[in-house]
Protein backbone atom coordinates (compact mmCIF):
# COMPACT_ATOMS: atom_id res chain seq x y z
CA UNK A 1 0.00 0.00 0.00
CA UNK A 2 2.77 2.57 0.75
CA UNK A 3 4.37 1.95 -2.35
CA UNK A 4 1.21 3.16 -4.41
CA UNK A 5 0.20 6.24 -1.72
CA UNK A 6 1.39 9.12 -3.95
CA UNK A 7 0.02 7.68 -7.16
CA UNK A 8 -3.23 7.19 -5.60
CA UNK A 9 -3.19 10.58 -3.62
CA UNK A 10 -2.70 12.50 -7.25
CA UNK A 11 -5.60 13.54 -9.05
CA UNK A 12 -4.90 11.51 -12.37
CA UNK A 13 -5.70 8.18 -10.66
CA UNK A 14 -8.82 7.25 -13.06
CA UNK A 15 -5.93 8.04 -15.76
CA UNK A 16 -3.26 6.33 -14.57
CA UNK A 17 -5.56 3.36 -13.53
CA UNK A 18 -6.49 3.36 -17.44
CA UNK A 19 -2.75 3.36 -18.70
CA UNK A 20 -2.46 0.10 -16.12
CA UNK A 21 -5.77 -1.52 -17.82
CA UNK A 22 -4.39 -1.00 -21.25
CA UNK A 23 -1.17 -2.55 -20.61
CA UNK A 24 -2.91 -5.87 -19.05
CA UNK A 25 -5.10 -5.89 -21.48
CA UNK A 26 -2.33 -5.92 -24.31
CA UNK A 27 -0.64 -8.48 -22.62
CA UNK A 28 -3.69 -10.48 -22.26
CA UNK A 29 -5.09 -9.63 -25.62
CA UNK A 30 -1.64 -11.17 -27.04
CA UNK A 31 -1.00 -14.13 -24.94
CA UNK A 32 -4.51 -15.55 -25.88
CA UNK A 33 -4.04 -14.47 -29.90
CA UNK A 34 -0.71 -16.31 -29.06
CA UNK A 35 -2.68 -19.60 -28.11
CA UNK A 36 -1.03 -19.82 -24.55
CA UNK A 37 -4.08 -20.98 -21.93
CA UNK A 38 -6.06 -19.14 -19.35
CA UNK A 39 -4.03 -20.36 -16.41
CA UNK A 40 -0.25 -19.41 -18.35
CA UNK A 41 -2.04 -16.42 -18.88
CA UNK A 42 -2.90 -15.33 -15.31
CA UNK A 43 0.63 -16.70 -14.25
CA UNK A 44 2.66 -14.26 -16.75
CA UNK A 45 0.18 -11.27 -15.51
CA UNK A 46 0.72 -11.58 -11.99
CA UNK A 47 4.46 -12.31 -12.96
CA UNK A 48 4.64 -9.07 -14.99
CA UNK A 49 2.38 -6.91 -12.41
CA UNK A 50 5.47 -8.24 -9.25
CA UNK A 51 7.73 -7.53 -11.81
CA UNK A 52 6.72 -3.93 -12.42
CA UNK A 53 5.83 -3.37 -8.58
CA UNK A 54 9.01 -4.65 -7.92
CA UNK A 55 10.66 -2.43 -10.58
CA UNK A 56 9.13 0.89 -9.10
CA UNK A 57 9.60 0.08 -5.62
CA UNK A 58 13.39 0.31 -6.67
CA UNK A 59 12.71 3.47 -8.90
CA UNK A 60 11.52 5.41 -5.87
CA UNK A 61 13.90 4.25 -3.45
CA UNK A 62 16.58 5.23 -5.99
CA UNK A 63 15.32 8.64 -7.11
CA UNK A 64 12.68 9.36 -3.99
CA UNK A 65 10.02 10.55 -6.54
CA UNK A 66 6.39 8.82 -6.79
CA UNK A 67 5.16 7.00 -9.34
CA UNK A 68 4.58 8.60 -12.99
CA UNK A 69 2.61 7.32 -16.13
CA UNK A 70 6.06 6.39 -18.13
CA UNK A 71 7.06 3.95 -14.98
CA UNK A 72 5.07 1.57 -17.22
CA UNK A 73 7.63 1.25 -19.50
CA UNK A 74 9.55 -0.78 -17.00
CA UNK A 75 7.62 -3.04 -17.74
CA UNK A 76 9.84 -3.65 -20.97
CA UNK A 77 12.86 -3.19 -19.19
CA UNK A 78 12.63 -4.75 -15.60
CA UNK A 79 16.28 -6.26 -15.76
CA UNK A 80 17.25 -2.18 -14.93
CA UNK A 81 16.14 -3.07 -11.31
CA UNK A 82 17.29 -5.92 -11.15
CA UNK A 83 20.65 -4.82 -11.41
CA UNK A 84 20.16 -2.12 -9.09
CA UNK A 85 18.78 -4.32 -6.41
CA UNK A 86 20.49 -5.20 -3.12
CA UNK A 87 19.10 -8.79 -3.27
CA UNK A 88 21.83 -11.39 -3.67
CA UNK A 89 23.15 -12.37 -7.45
CA UNK A 90 21.73 -16.06 -7.30
CA UNK A 91 18.23 -14.67 -6.17
CA UNK A 92 18.30 -12.26 -8.76
CA UNK A 93 19.29 -13.90 -11.88
CA UNK A 94 17.30 -17.57 -10.89
CA UNK A 95 13.65 -15.19 -10.45
CA UNK A 96 14.35 -13.84 -14.65
CA UNK A 97 15.54 -17.55 -15.52
CA UNK A 98 12.69 -18.81 -14.07
CA UNK A 99 10.17 -16.20 -15.45
CA UNK A 100 11.97 -16.76 -18.76
CA UNK A 101 11.92 -20.75 -18.88
CA UNK A 102 7.91 -20.25 -17.73
CA UNK A 103 7.54 -18.05 -20.89
CA UNK A 104 9.11 -20.65 -22.99
CA UNK A 105 7.39 -23.76 -21.99
CA UNK A 106 3.90 -21.85 -22.19
CA UNK A 107 5.10 -21.29 -25.53
CA UNK A 108 6.09 -24.49 -26.28
CA UNK A 109 2.29 -25.76 -25.21
CA UNK A 110 0.95 -22.79 -27.34
CA UNK A 111 3.11 -24.14 -30.59
CA UNK A 112 0.87 -27.65 -30.62
CA UNK A 113 -2.31 -25.34 -31.57
CA UNK A 114 -0.24 -23.70 -33.93
CA UNK A 115 0.05 -27.17 -36.05
CA UNK A 116 -3.96 -27.38 -36.23
CA UNK A 117 -4.49 -23.80 -36.94
CA UNK A 118 -4.60 -22.22 -40.74
CA UNK A 119 -1.90 -20.75 -42.08
CA UNK A 120 -3.71 -17.02 -41.96
CA UNK A 121 -3.75 -17.23 -38.20
CA UNK A 122 -0.12 -18.23 -37.61
CA UNK A 123 0.98 -15.97 -40.13
CA UNK A 124 -0.43 -13.17 -37.47
CA UNK A 125 0.58 -15.13 -34.72
CA UNK A 126 4.37 -14.79 -36.10
CA UNK A 127 3.58 -11.08 -36.87
CA UNK A 128 2.42 -10.31 -33.35
CA UNK A 129 5.68 -12.17 -31.97
CA UNK A 130 7.95 -10.18 -34.40
CA UNK A 131 5.96 -6.84 -32.79
CA UNK A 132 6.73 -8.04 -29.49
CA UNK A 133 10.04 -8.40 -30.15
CA UNK A 134 10.79 -5.09 -31.75
CA UNK A 135 8.72 -4.03 -28.62
CA UNK A 136 11.22 -5.46 -25.89
CA UNK A 137 14.24 -4.89 -27.83
CA UNK A 138 14.03 -1.04 -27.96
CA UNK A 139 12.25 -1.40 -24.41
CA UNK A 140 15.96 -2.18 -23.05
CA UNK A 141 18.03 -0.34 -21.79
CA UNK A 142 20.83 -0.25 -24.90
CA UNK A 143 17.71 0.33 -27.33
CA UNK A 144 16.61 3.17 -25.20
CA UNK A 145 20.30 4.47 -24.71
CA UNK A 146 20.23 4.75 -28.40
CA UNK A 147 16.96 6.46 -28.73
CA UNK A 148 18.19 9.37 -26.37
CA UNK A 149 21.53 9.68 -28.29
CA UNK A 150 19.84 10.47 -31.37
CA UNK A 151 16.59 12.62 -30.30
CA UNK A 152 16.41 15.90 -28.67
CA UNK A 153 16.09 13.86 -25.40
CA UNK A 154 18.56 16.20 -23.13
CA UNK A 155 19.13 15.76 -20.04
CA UNK A 156 19.66 18.03 -17.34
CA UNK A 157 22.31 17.13 -14.93
CA UNK A 158 21.44 19.56 -12.33
CA UNK A 159 18.02 19.18 -12.10
CA UNK A 160 16.00 16.11 -12.48
CA UNK A 161 12.91 17.18 -11.20
CA UNK A 162 12.73 19.64 -15.05
CA UNK A 163 14.18 16.10 -16.72
CA UNK A 164 10.98 14.41 -15.37
CA UNK A 165 8.45 16.83 -16.21
CA UNK A 166 9.93 17.37 -20.01
CA UNK A 167 10.86 13.90 -20.79
CA UNK A 168 9.19 11.70 -18.58
CA UNK A 169 10.81 9.69 -15.62
CA UNK A 170 11.46 6.41 -17.73
CA UNK A 171 13.82 8.56 -19.84
CA UNK A 172 15.14 10.60 -16.97
CA UNK A 173 15.67 8.25 -15.06
CA UNK A 174 17.54 6.13 -17.94
CA UNK A 175 20.18 8.36 -18.60
CA UNK A 176 20.87 8.34 -14.69
CA UNK A 177 21.32 5.23 -14.85
CA UNK A 178 23.40 4.89 -17.99
CA UNK A 179 25.63 7.36 -16.49
CA UNK A 180 26.01 5.94 -13.30
CA UNK A 181 28.22 2.94 -15.40
CA UNK A 182 31.74 3.97 -15.97
CA UNK A 183 34.31 1.85 -16.97
CA UNK A 184 37.12 0.93 -14.19
CA UNK A 185 40.45 3.16 -15.34
CA UNK A 186 43.33 1.62 -15.97
CA UNK A 187 46.25 1.57 -13.65
CA UNK A 188 49.20 -0.47 -13.26
CA UNK A 189 48.76 -3.29 -10.47
CA UNK A 190 51.68 -2.77 -8.34
CA UNK A 191 50.70 1.44 -8.87
CA UNK A 192 46.90 0.03 -7.82
CA UNK A 193 48.20 -2.25 -4.51
CA UNK A 194 50.85 0.45 -3.73
CA UNK A 195 47.81 3.30 -3.14
CA UNK A 196 45.96 0.49 -1.31
CA UNK A 197 48.80 -0.51 1.12
CA UNK A 198 49.46 3.29 1.81
CA UNK A 199 45.79 4.10 2.09
CA UNK A 200 45.58 0.13 4.77
CA UNK A 201 48.78 2.10 6.67
CA UNK A 202 46.97 6.11 7.36
CA UNK A 203 46.23 6.31 11.00
CA UNK A 204 43.71 7.77 12.66
CA UNK A 205 43.01 11.18 13.66
CA UNK A 206 43.59 12.70 17.11
CA UNK A 207 40.38 14.15 19.01
CA UNK A 208 41.54 17.21 19.78
CA UNK A 209 40.70 18.64 23.56
CA UNK A 210 38.99 21.89 21.96
CA UNK A 211 36.78 21.87 19.33
CA UNK A 212 35.50 25.22 17.72
CA UNK A 213 32.72 25.99 15.32
CA UNK A 214 32.88 25.68 12.02
CA UNK A 215 30.93 27.90 8.78
CA UNK A 216 31.72 26.90 5.08
CA UNK A 217 29.89 29.13 3.08
CA UNK A 218 29.99 27.96 -0.55
CA UNK A 219 28.55 30.93 -2.47
CA UNK A 220 26.92 30.62 -5.65
CA UNK A 221 28.17 32.06 -8.75
CA UNK A 222 29.72 34.96 -6.33
CA UNK A 223 33.15 36.29 -8.20
CA UNK A 224 35.03 39.30 -8.89
CA UNK A 225 35.66 40.79 -12.50
CA UNK A 226 39.66 41.03 -11.63
CA UNK A 227 41.83 40.85 -14.67
CA UNK A 228 38.79 42.18 -17.06
CA UNK A 229 38.66 45.73 -18.56
CA UNK A 230 35.56 45.91 -17.03
CA UNK A 231 34.60 49.21 -15.06
CA UNK A 232 31.72 49.89 -11.83
CA UNK A 233 30.28 52.60 -10.30
CA UNK A 234 30.62 51.24 -7.78
CA UNK A 235 32.29 47.81 -6.79
CA UNK A 236 30.36 44.89 -6.28
CA UNK A 237 32.73 43.49 -4.63
CA UNK A 238 33.67 46.30 -2.04
CA UNK A 239 31.81 44.73 0.49
CA UNK A 240 33.83 41.94 0.83
CA UNK A 241 36.82 43.48 0.37
CA UNK A 242 36.24 45.77 3.04
CA UNK A 243 36.15 42.81 5.62
CA UNK A 244 39.96 43.73 7.11
CA UNK A 245 40.38 40.57 9.46
CA UNK A 246 41.45 36.85 8.85
CA UNK A 247 43.12 35.80 5.08
CA UNK A 248 41.99 37.10 1.63
CA UNK A 249 43.08 34.42 -1.24
CA UNK A 250 41.98 32.62 -4.37
CA UNK A 251 40.34 29.37 -4.66
CA UNK A 252 41.26 27.46 -7.48
CA UNK A 253 37.77 26.04 -8.46
CA UNK A 254 36.96 22.50 -9.95
CA UNK A 255 33.97 23.80 -12.03
CA UNK A 256 33.51 26.86 -14.64
CA UNK A 257 29.43 28.26 -15.13
CA UNK A 258 27.97 25.75 -13.29
CA UNK A 259 27.68 22.14 -12.16
CA UNK A 260 28.15 23.35 -8.03
CA UNK A 261 27.71 19.57 -7.05
CA UNK A 262 31.35 19.02 -8.24
CA UNK A 263 32.85 22.09 -6.10
CA UNK A 264 31.08 20.68 -3.22
CA UNK A 265 32.15 16.62 -4.13
CA UNK A 266 36.16 18.14 -4.16
CA UNK A 267 35.17 20.08 -0.91
CA UNK A 268 33.73 17.55 1.03
CA UNK A 269 35.47 14.48 -0.16
CA UNK A 270 39.42 15.62 -0.79
CA UNK A 271 39.41 14.06 -3.78
CA UNK A 272 40.39 15.77 -6.87
CA UNK A 273 38.34 15.72 -10.13
CA UNK A 274 39.37 16.61 -13.63
CA UNK A 275 39.09 20.01 -13.79
CA UNK A 276 38.97 20.77 -17.47
CA UNK A 277 37.42 17.67 -19.24
CA UNK A 278 35.54 16.19 -16.11
CA UNK A 279 31.79 16.34 -17.29
CA UNK A 280 30.60 14.06 -15.44
CA UNK A 281 28.49 14.68 -11.38
CA UNK A 282 29.38 12.07 -8.50
CA UNK A 283 26.28 13.09 -6.59
CA UNK A 284 24.10 11.97 -9.46
CA UNK A 285 26.26 9.00 -10.51
CA UNK A 286 27.85 5.23 -9.24
CA UNK A 287 26.66 4.38 -5.77
CA UNK A 288 26.92 7.73 -3.85
CA UNK A 289 23.39 7.96 -3.13
CA UNK A 290 23.22 4.20 -1.45
CA UNK A 291 25.85 3.81 0.00
CA UNK A 292 27.94 5.79 3.08
CA UNK A 293 31.41 7.48 1.78
CA UNK A 294 34.40 8.27 3.47
CA UNK A 295 34.62 12.13 3.63
CA UNK A 296 35.52 15.25 5.78
CA UNK A 297 32.11 15.63 7.38
CA UNK A 298 32.24 11.71 8.44
CA UNK A 299 35.52 13.10 9.88
CA UNK A 300 34.40 16.10 11.87
CA UNK A 301 31.65 13.96 13.19
CA UNK A 302 34.22 11.26 14.36
CA UNK A 303 36.09 13.93 16.15
CA UNK A 304 33.03 15.12 17.67
CA UNK A 305 31.11 17.68 15.54
CA UNK A 306 27.54 17.76 14.95
CA UNK A 307 27.53 18.08 10.89
CA UNK A 308 24.55 20.16 9.31
CA UNK A 309 23.81 21.12 5.31
CA UNK A 310 21.94 23.83 4.70
CA UNK A 311 20.81 24.70 0.93
CA UNK A 312 17.82 26.50 0.66
CA UNK A 313 16.36 25.10 -2.41
CA UNK A 314 14.87 21.56 -3.44
CA UNK A 315 16.11 18.53 -1.93
CA UNK A 316 16.38 16.70 -5.04
CA UNK A 317 18.92 19.31 -6.44
CA UNK A 318 21.70 17.00 -7.92
CA UNK A 319 20.47 14.29 -5.22
CA UNK A 320 21.43 16.35 -2.01
CA UNK A 321 18.63 14.78 -0.34
CA UNK A 322 20.16 11.07 -0.65
CA UNK A 323 23.68 11.72 -0.94
CA UNK A 324 24.44 14.19 2.03
CA UNK A 325 23.27 11.76 4.85
CA UNK A 326 25.68 8.78 3.26
CA UNK A 327 28.46 11.78 3.22
CA UNK A 328 27.88 12.05 7.01
CA UNK A 329 25.63 15.03 7.82
CA UNK A 330 23.25 14.53 10.65
CA UNK A 331 20.34 17.10 9.28
CA UNK A 332 19.87 18.95 6.03
CA UNK A 333 17.83 21.97 5.47
CA UNK A 334 16.18 23.18 2.61
CA UNK A 335 13.97 25.80 1.38
CA UNK A 336 11.10 23.90 3.28
CA UNK A 337 12.97 25.06 6.48
CA UNK A 338 12.72 29.09 5.12
CA UNK A 339 9.60 29.82 4.42
CA UNK A 340 8.94 33.45 5.92
CA UNK A 341 12.75 34.25 3.76
CA UNK A 342 12.50 36.46 0.92
CA UNK A 343 12.99 35.75 -2.69
CA UNK A 344 14.72 37.25 -5.36
CA UNK A 345 13.33 35.16 -8.31
CA UNK A 346 13.14 32.18 -7.70
CA UNK A 347 15.92 31.90 -5.08
CA UNK A 348 15.80 32.61 -1.48
CA UNK A 349 17.88 35.82 -0.27
CA UNK A 350 21.39 35.01 1.29
CA UNK A 351 20.38 37.09 4.28
CA UNK A 352 17.91 35.50 4.82
CA UNK A 353 19.49 31.94 4.54
CA UNK A 354 22.67 33.65 6.54
CA UNK A 355 20.60 34.43 10.03
CA UNK A 356 19.67 30.79 9.43
CA UNK A 357 23.11 29.50 9.55
CA UNK A 358 23.94 31.67 12.42
CA UNK A 359 21.43 30.20 14.48
CA UNK A 360 22.63 26.41 13.45
CA UNK A 361 26.04 27.44 15.27
CA UNK A 362 24.50 29.00 18.27
CA UNK A 363 23.97 25.75 19.66
CA UNK A 364 25.38 23.24 22.67
CA UNK A 365 28.52 21.57 21.27
CA UNK A 366 30.62 22.05 18.33
CA UNK A 367 28.90 22.53 14.78
CA UNK A 368 29.98 22.24 11.21
CA UNK A 369 27.73 23.71 9.18
CA UNK A 370 28.14 23.41 5.47
CA UNK A 371 25.97 26.38 3.64
CA UNK A 372 25.52 26.44 -0.02
CA UNK A 373 23.77 29.92 -0.86
CA UNK A 374 21.34 29.98 -4.16
CA UNK A 375 20.63 34.31 -4.26
CA UNK A 376 23.12 34.69 -7.35
CA UNK A 377 21.92 31.32 -9.13
CA UNK A 378 21.44 32.17 -12.93
CA UNK A 379 19.00 33.50 -14.89
CA UNK A 380 19.97 37.59 -14.19
CA UNK A 381 17.96 40.09 -15.67
CA UNK A 382 16.71 43.47 -15.17
CA UNK A 383 14.28 43.81 -12.12
CA UNK A 384 15.96 40.46 -10.31
CA UNK A 385 16.77 42.76 -7.31
CA UNK A 386 14.94 45.28 -5.69
CA UNK A 387 17.50 47.81 -5.97
CA UNK A 388 20.10 47.49 -8.92
CA UNK A 389 21.96 50.40 -9.22
CA UNK A 390 25.43 49.26 -9.92
CA UNK A 391 26.85 49.91 -13.68
CA UNK A 392 29.18 48.31 -15.65
CA UNK A 393 31.30 50.13 -18.44
CA UNK A 394 34.63 50.04 -20.29
CA UNK A 395 34.27 47.35 -23.08
CA UNK A 396 30.97 47.68 -25.36
CA UNK A 397 28.20 45.71 -25.16
CA UNK A 398 24.69 45.73 -25.69
CA UNK A 399 22.27 46.70 -23.34
CA UNK A 400 20.86 43.44 -22.66
CA UNK A 401 23.69 41.92 -21.58
CA UNK A 402 24.34 45.40 -19.69
CA UNK A 403 21.67 44.23 -17.85
CA UNK A 404 22.40 41.25 -16.97
CA UNK A 405 26.04 41.93 -15.79
CA UNK A 406 24.42 44.86 -13.80
CA UNK A 407 21.95 42.53 -12.55
CA UNK A 408 24.55 39.71 -11.00
CA UNK A 409 26.93 42.46 -9.74
CA UNK A 410 23.70 43.96 -7.75
CA UNK A 411 23.13 40.53 -6.42
CA UNK A 412 26.80 39.88 -5.93
CA UNK A 413 27.05 43.30 -3.11
CA UNK A 414 23.94 41.93 -1.47
CA UNK A 415 26.03 38.72 -1.03
CA UNK A 416 28.84 40.98 0.43
CA UNK A 417 26.54 42.80 2.80
CA UNK A 418 25.48 39.10 3.97
CA UNK A 419 28.44 37.89 4.52
CA UNK A 420 29.96 41.59 6.34
CA UNK A 421 26.59 41.04 8.90
CA UNK A 422 27.61 37.34 9.54
CA UNK A 423 31.62 38.37 10.30
CA UNK A 424 30.00 41.39 12.81
CA UNK A 425 27.45 38.48 14.35
CA UNK A 426 30.49 36.28 14.80
CA UNK A 427 32.62 38.62 16.57
CA UNK A 428 30.50 39.37 19.25
CA UNK A 429 30.67 35.59 20.20
CA UNK A 430 32.62 33.59 22.81
CA UNK A 431 33.41 30.11 21.37
CA UNK A 432 35.64 30.49 18.74
CA UNK A 433 34.12 29.81 15.09
CA UNK A 434 36.22 29.58 11.62
CA UNK A 435 34.29 31.19 8.59
CA UNK A 436 35.66 30.48 4.93
CA UNK A 437 33.61 31.42 2.40
CA UNK A 438 34.44 31.26 -1.00
CA UNK A 439 32.53 31.51 -4.60
CA UNK A 440 31.81 28.07 -6.26
CA UNK A 441 32.16 28.93 -9.81
CA UNK A 442 32.55 31.91 -12.03
CA UNK A 443 29.53 32.97 -13.86
CA UNK A 444 28.51 32.62 -17.72
CA UNK A 445 26.71 35.31 -19.69
CA UNK A 446 24.83 33.20 -22.78
CA UNK A 447 28.00 30.87 -23.78
CA UNK A 448 31.22 29.65 -21.89
CA UNK A 449 34.60 31.92 -22.23
CA UNK A 450 33.81 34.40 -25.46
CA UNK A 451 32.67 36.99 -23.74
CA UNK A 452 35.03 37.19 -20.64
CA UNK A 453 38.09 37.11 -23.53
CA UNK A 454 36.16 40.10 -25.14
CA UNK A 455 36.08 41.57 -22.06
CA UNK A 456 40.03 41.18 -21.95
CA UNK A 457 40.31 38.45 -19.52
CA UNK A 458 43.24 35.81 -19.92
CA UNK A 459 42.71 32.42 -21.66
CA UNK A 460 45.52 30.61 -19.77
CA UNK A 461 48.18 31.33 -17.24
CA UNK A 462 50.10 28.19 -17.00
CA UNK A 463 49.03 24.40 -17.60
CA UNK A 464 46.66 23.45 -15.29
CA UNK A 465 45.96 26.49 -13.90
CA UNK A 466 43.05 28.16 -15.74
CA UNK A 467 42.04 31.90 -15.22
CA UNK A 468 38.49 31.09 -15.81
CA UNK A 469 38.63 28.45 -12.74
CA UNK A 470 39.85 31.53 -9.73
CA UNK A 471 37.24 32.23 -7.64
CA UNK A 472 37.41 34.70 -4.32
CA UNK A 473 38.17 33.09 -1.02
CA UNK A 474 37.98 34.12 2.44
CA UNK A 475 39.26 32.37 6.00
CA UNK A 476 39.03 33.88 9.77
CA UNK A 477 38.11 33.03 13.10
CA UNK A 478 37.18 35.26 16.20
CA UNK A 479 39.55 33.70 18.24
CA UNK A 480 42.92 34.30 18.33
CA UNK A 481 44.95 31.47 19.32
CA UNK A 482 42.37 29.49 16.21
CA UNK A 483 43.35 32.54 14.14
CA UNK A 484 47.24 32.07 15.10
CA UNK A 485 46.67 28.34 13.79
CA UNK A 486 45.17 29.83 10.72
CA UNK A 487 47.81 31.88 9.38
CA UNK A 488 50.27 29.23 10.52
CA UNK A 489 49.34 26.47 8.51
CA UNK A 490 48.35 27.93 5.29
CA UNK A 491 51.46 29.00 4.95
CA UNK A 492 52.39 25.91 2.60
CA UNK A 493 49.78 27.21 0.42
CA UNK A 494 51.31 30.35 -0.57
CA UNK A 495 51.81 31.71 -3.90
CA UNK A 496 53.92 34.66 -4.06
CA UNK A 497 52.44 35.46 -0.83
CA UNK A 498 48.98 35.44 -1.70
CA UNK A 499 46.88 31.84 0.07
CA UNK A 500 45.76 29.80 -3.14
CA UNK A 501 44.02 26.01 -2.73
CA UNK A 502 42.61 24.08 -5.17
CA UNK A 503 38.89 22.59 -3.98
CA UNK A 504 40.15 19.14 -2.53
CA UNK A 505 42.76 20.93 -0.28
CA UNK A 506 40.51 22.92 1.93
CA UNK A 507 39.37 19.54 3.80
CA UNK A 508 43.46 18.78 4.71
CA UNK A 509 43.76 22.96 5.92
CA UNK A 510 40.63 22.53 8.03
CA UNK A 511 41.65 19.67 9.56
CA UNK A 512 45.39 20.80 10.26
CA UNK A 513 43.80 23.79 11.83
CA UNK A 514 41.33 21.50 13.87
CA UNK A 515 44.04 18.67 14.93
CA UNK A 516 46.63 21.19 15.22
CA UNK A 517 48.56 19.59 12.06
CA UNK A 518 48.49 16.11 13.71
CA UNK A 519 47.24 14.49 10.25
CA UNK A 520 50.78 13.27 9.49
CA UNK A 521 49.95 9.49 7.89
CA UNK A 522 46.51 10.38 7.88
CA UNK A 523 44.38 10.01 4.83
CA UNK A 524 44.69 14.19 4.54
CA UNK A 525 48.21 13.76 4.47
CA UNK A 526 48.39 11.19 1.30
CA UNK A 527 45.40 13.96 -0.22
CA UNK A 528 48.35 16.53 0.15
CA UNK A 529 50.92 14.50 -1.35
CA UNK A 530 51.49 14.96 -5.18
CA UNK A 531 49.07 12.67 -6.94
CA UNK A 532 48.72 11.79 -10.51
CA UNK A 533 45.68 12.35 -12.82
CA UNK A 534 45.62 8.82 -13.35
CA UNK A 535 46.07 7.98 -9.02
CA UNK A 536 43.11 10.17 -8.92
CA UNK A 537 40.66 8.72 -11.15
CA UNK A 538 41.08 5.54 -10.03
CA UNK A 539 40.57 6.84 -6.50
CA UNK A 540 37.42 8.12 -7.52
CA UNK A 541 36.21 5.37 -9.46
CA UNK A 542 36.65 3.10 -6.66
CA UNK A 543 34.79 5.72 -4.08
CA UNK A 544 32.07 6.23 -6.42
CA UNK A 545 31.26 3.44 -8.98
CA UNK A 546 33.77 0.60 -7.48
CA UNK A 547 33.98 -1.38 -4.35
CA UNK A 548 35.24 1.14 -1.98
CA UNK A 549 38.19 -1.03 -1.20
CA UNK A 550 40.18 2.27 -0.22
CA UNK A 551 37.84 3.46 1.56
CA UNK A 552 39.47 1.49 4.99
CA UNK A 553 37.43 2.45 8.08
CA UNK A 554 40.85 3.02 9.95
CA UNK A 555 41.68 6.12 8.02
CA UNK A 556 38.85 7.64 9.47
CA UNK A 557 38.38 7.52 12.80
Amino acid sequence: MKLYQNWMLTDTFKWNFLIVSVIVSIIVIGLYALGYNVWWILVTIVGALGIFSYALSEKIKYTGEPFHPSDLLFLRDPIVFIQFSKLPSILKWSGLFAILAFLCLGTYFAYKKWRNASKRKNAFRFLLIVSLGVFFSFGTKEGYAYFVKYSNVKYIPWNYETSVERYGMYPTFLVTYINSKKEEPKLAPNVKDGIINELKSSKPLTKPAQLPDILVIQSEAYNTFDGTKLTWNTDPNAPLRSINEGIHGTLISNTFGGRTANEEFEILTSLKLKRKLEERTPYQEGKMGNREMPSFVQDVRKLGMDPIALHPFKTTFFKRKEVYPHLGFNQFLSEKDLTSCEKFGSYISDDCSSKKALSLINKKGSQFVFFVTMQNHFDWHKGRFPEENIKVSGVPMDDTLKEKVGSYASGIYKSGNSLVSVWQEIKKRKNPTIVLFYGDHRPTFGDKKETYEQWGAPVEKIEEEDWYNETPMWIWSNDKNTMDKIKNYSKPFLQNGNLKLESYEIGPLLMKILTNNQIEQSWYDWVLKNHSNDVWDWIIYDRVYGEGITFNNSIHQ
